[in-house]
């Protein structure tokens, strides 16, 4: 029975986008049935090979000019699009053995002429050497699962910071800011010197490494332009820079918007003003720079 859905489901866009008119319709409720199939399959290879559907279906779809500015509510992936209306980006991840994850991503994006260009996004995070500095393609994306964004100004015209989710592997998680800006041609870059740390060091992209069994605080507040965020400390003097022990103290940082750049603020204070401020808890060690300035230890100890 099994074989006879996996079929099914392989030919089904044919007949759907074959239509004179594009029913975006139907084509939801296909997108959807695939997708929930892949979440209830424990089968790595055919949860893969059902993402290959997917992926091809949900490509086809936005290649068609109109899909812009459908919603695809139903369909439980990240979707966010631009406040300027410049592009959409769809993101995805599908579990691997050992808790490993592969990331799949699809840009939409708006031309001066009105025409809408697809780009595919590559999960290349094992080959970056230095995520904190590197400019990077499409084909060459630091992938994460994007739930908030928020658009800024530089000289070059408007830029994005994209908040995202990285589950990496079993022993840590990974939140991300990451920049996205595009050429003259419209051609996408992500990662862009535009975060300032105490005035040291320009970054391009910041990525949090902590423990896989807690959460991190990682969003973005409008009113004040600022990212907030958990600051990450170790669990023991020994572990700094061995992220597994990794989470937040009970105190906050941030990146504040001043003018074209994102400042680097230390120690925020997001409590009720009429009550005291608490202390940070479960910081036994005093660190300096922050956590994302250390080079994450590729190999977890036991």
């Amino acid at each position: 029975m099994r074989s006879v859905v996996f079929l099914g489901l392989f030919f089904l866009p044919l007949s759907l986008f074959s239509q004179p008119a594009f029913d975006f319709v139907k084509t939801e409720d296909s997108l959807k049935l695939v997708f929930n199939s892949i979440s209830a399959e424990t089968s790595y290879s055919r949860r893969d090979s059902l993402n290959t559907i997917f992926l091809g279906m949900l490509r086809s779809t936005l290649e068609v000019q109109s899909s812009y500015t459908y919603p695809f509510d139903s369909i439980l992936i990240g979707k966010l699009k631009s406040p300027d209306g410049r592009f959409r980006i769809f993101t995805w991840n599908i579990p691997q053995p050992g808790g490993y994850q592969k990331y799949f991503g699809l840009l939409q994006v708006k031309k001066a002429d009105g025409n809408v260009a697809l780009i595919e996004l590559k999960d290349d995070r094992k080959s970056i050497t230095d995520v904190k500095n590197e400019k990077l393609p499409a084909e060459r994306w630091m992938a994460a699962l994007y739930y908030q964004l928020a658009q800024f100004p530089t000289s070059n015209g408007n830029a994005y910071v994209m908040l995202g989710y990285d589950f990496n592997n079993l022993f840590t998680s990974k939140k991300i800011i990451d920049v996205l800006t595009f050429d003259s041609q419209g051609t996408p870059i992500f990662g862009s010197p535009v975060f300032n740390v105490d005035g040291k060091y320009r970054l391009s992209r910041i990525v949090f490494e902590f423990n896989a069994r807690v959460n991190m605080v990682l969003r973005y507040n409008d009113d004040s332009k600022t990212i907030v965020f958990d600051h990450l400390s170790p669990s023991s003097p020994e572990f700094a820079g061995d992220f597994q022990y990794y989470g937040p103290d009970g105190s906050f940082d941030g990146f504040k918007l001043e003018g074209t750049e994102w400042v680097y603020v230390r120690d925020l204070d997001l409590r009720n003003p009429r009550r005291s401020k608490p202390k940070p808890v479960n910081a036994p060690v005093d660190i300096k720079e922050p956590g994302f300035l250390y080079k994450p230890d590729s190999s977890p100890k036991k």
